[in-house]
């Protein structure tokens, strides 16, 4: 791909405010006319959805963990072609990966796709330090292409130029921008980042408000001119759907819980269950309407505590999905949507009734019970992965199963790396319905789509039957 000027943001650490400054940086940008094709390393659905805001498009995760490495160069290719330029913010340290020698971290996914990076520093309590920790970063690594530096929380115009010059003189790059400490301090956030896109009511005022700092106090012309000297990239071949392909599931509607309490989906999930012509159906938990017609459900992550009482309060809801499930419903539901489904939800000593479909209590403390990368064997026959299958995900949740509810029910998959459920076992099921607190990205798990599809068109077929045979 001969034109496909590209930087990844990266950081020191997790914390330092690149976040705030991809999505000024996408807007201010977008503000100059420019097309911007935004990305996110690692597994991640927070900052994703901001910087699909601020982009006006949606943004793709880069993980070489969770799909091996050309599809992330096809994806990446496909989304970033006959853009102005791509922003891709990195995750956590530059450097930080899965082990001591940083696999899987944004510095190898810079030297995968050829790019770049702005290390942003924060400046907190330093001055020379900082030109010591970024001459850290290149020589740790010469292969990764460290062209700039941008502070933040910087004091005042004296501490700004005491790191500019330091910088500058033994690290041989340009500072192309500096953040005043008191600028990003108070935008709301929850765990690991910013509260979700659904959850904020000023997203809009937010974005607007960093892409002004952006313009002020970062060299947006130098920024596209590192964009622009990336070296073209080898792109594999795409292969495109055929126009006139026959749609094999044209007639499945495939529910999605979305709301502000179930919000976390990737594009490519909701695009992989489209793809051979079946149409989503977006629900909300949250209203007191009975579940409409549909096929299969998919229920995704979200923040089921921040929502507990009006959850537990619309029974309307919660009982046309249970009769739904016993009457073979198929239902995957990841995280959130398990808490959603067990028999309740224990907050701070404080019940709330759910759906009960599992026989089991989530209960919600205030350390992650389960955070990272996640690998699980298929080891119970379920509705939707064959025995055998190995498959690789993510998992963030605070809450957890108590353990004496646990011996009694069934579970499809063997933990082999995570927490899951118990550290064991995860991917509860009953009827036809899947709970898991394994987060999976299609391009990583095709076989995900597929059982999702498989049971949605068996369970359209019966249906049907069913209909035929009462007239």
């Amino acid at each position: 791909m001969q034109n496909a000027p590209r930087i990844i943001i990266g950081a020191l650490r997790g914390g330092s405010g690149k976040t705030l400054l991809s999505i000024g940086i996408t807007a201010a940008l977008r503000r100059r006319g420019l097309s911007v094709a935004v990305f996110k390393k690692g597994p991640d659905y927070i900052d994703a959805g901001w910087l699909g805001k601020a982009a006006q498009r949606p943004c793709r995760n880069l993980d070489s963990y969770l799909f091996d490495r050309e599809t992330l160069k096809k994806s990446f290719c496909k989304w970033a072609k006959d853009q102005d330029v791509s922003i891709i913010e990195g995750n956590r340290g530059l450097f930080d990966g899965v082990n001591a020698s940083g696999e899987y971290s944004s510095a190898e996914l810079a030297k995968l796709l050829k790019t770049p990076v702005i290390l942003v520093v924060d400046a907190s309590k330093m001055t020379r330090t900082a030109a010591a920790l970024v001459l850290g970063c290149q020589a740790l690594d010469s292969d990764v292409l460290i062209k700039s530096v941008i502070l933040n929380r910087v004091a005042g115009p004296r501490h700004e130029k005491t790191l500019r010059d330091s910088i500058e003189e033994y690290c041989s790059i340009p500072v192309i921008g500096a953040i005043n400490k008191l600028y990003l301090e108070d935008f709301p956030q929850r765990h690991l980042g910013l509260l979700p896109l659904s959850e904020h009511s000023g997203a809009n005022e937010i974005v607007e408000t960093v892409a002004n700092l952006v313009e002020r106090s970062i060299d947006l012309d130098h920024l596209m001119k590192l964009a622009k000297s990336a070296d073209p990239l080898d792109c594999p071949r795409i292969l495109e759907n055929q126009s006139g392909a026959m749609l094999e599931h044209e007639n499945l509607r495939i529910g999605i819980l979305r709301d502000s309490a179930f919000q976390f989906y990737y594009p490519e999930n909701l695009q992989a269950l489209t793809s051979t012509g079946a149409t989503l159906v977006e629900i909300t938990a949250l209203e007191p309407r009975p579940l409409p017609r549909v096929d299969a459900l998919y229920i995704g992550g979200g923040f089921p505590e921040t929502h507990a009482e009006v959850l537990a309060k619309n029974t309307t809801f919660k009982e046309s999905l249970l009769l739904a499930i016993k009457s073979g419903l198929p239902v995957y539901a990841e995280c959130g949507g398990l808490m959603y489904l067990a028999r309740q939800l224990t907050i701070d000593e404080t019940t709330y009734p759910m759906v009960g479909v599992f026989d089991v209590e989530t209960v919600l403390e205030r350390r992650p019970q389960g955070h990272g990368y996640m690998v699980v064997n298929v080891v119970v026959s379920n509705p939707f992965f064959p025995v055998g299958s190995v498959l690789k995900g993510h998992e963030f949740h605070y809450s957890f199963i108590p353990s004496d509810n646990i011996n009694t029910n069934s579970y499809a998959f063997k933990v082999i790396r995570g927490h899951g459920i118990n550290g064991s076992v995860d991917g509860i099921f009953r009827y036809k319905a899947l709970g898991t607190y394994l987060h999976l990205h299609t391009l990583g798990a095709p076989l995900w789509a597929t059982g999702i599809l498989n049971q949605a068109r068996n369970y359209h077929e019966t249906s049907f039957t069913k209909t035929d045979d009462k007239s």
